[in-house]
């Protein structure tokens, strides 16, 4: 006879029912051009993590828009992304691909976290010094002094400056457990942790009942 230890047909079919895969989510700029840094850097790595994970790989073309861009060859880089995904081996039986600006909630949460972020958070990134005051240097078309300083201040865009926060919604909104980025991203999955700490903190648990 079994052991009375051992757990009945229910119980194990329960158990593979709460069990959670671990998430993945990443993100690219549809650049429309996978080169072999693409493929060993990040890519190839996806084809691997959607193996054993719960994969979200998404085209970020609300990032993109972040700077001055062409909407036609946005829209045609953007399908060929997708295509390069799965011409590498992303299997979407195993793994979602889908395209951010058409999941409204990215932008709607996006836009409740900087309601909740403070803008000095922001002017501590590094990525957006670094961005914007290579916007600001690139030459006038006129050399004329005003002209100029109208292109320092007109160049970067608001956009730029809350791009760590739509990151955040992304991260957030997917409740992912791993999210690969590069050295320069780090900074903005930090910033991702105090944002949702903050919120967390002013709207959630208890503090949350108190104000019902």
């Amino acid at each position: 006879s079994s052991s009375s230890s051992s757990s009945t047909p229910e119980q194990q079919d329960s158990s593979k029912k709460t069990e959670r895969r671990k998430r993945v989510l990443s993100g690219a700029q549809p650049t429309g051009i996978l080169h072999l840094g693409n493929y060993y850097g990040a890519v190839r790595n996806y084809v691997d993590l959607q193996e054993d994970q719960d994969a979200f790989y998404t085209i970020v073309d609300l990032h993109a828009i972040t700077v001055a861009h062409d909407p036609k060859e946005l829209r045609e880089s953007t399908r060929t992304t997708a295509a390069l995904y799965l011409a590498a081996g992303i299997d979407p039986s195993k793994a979602t691909i889908f395209v951010q600006s058409q999941v409204r909630a990215h932008s709607e949460l996006s836009w409740l976290l900087q309601c909740a972020t403070p803008i000095g958070w922001l002017e501590r990134m590094i990525q957006f010094k670094e961005k914007s005051r290579k916007l600001r240097s690139q030459p006038a078309d006129d050399d004329g002094e005003e002209s100029a300083a109208k292109k320092s201040v007109e160049s970067v865009s608001t956009g730029l400056f809350t791009y760590p926060v739509l990151m955040a919604a992304d991260i957030l909104l997917y409740k992912a457990d791993l999210v690969p980025v590069g050295e320069d991203q780090k900074q903005h999955i930090e910033l991702t942790r105090d944002i949702a700490e903050r919120i967390n903190g002013t709207y959630g648990g208890r503090k949350w009942k108190k104000r019902g």
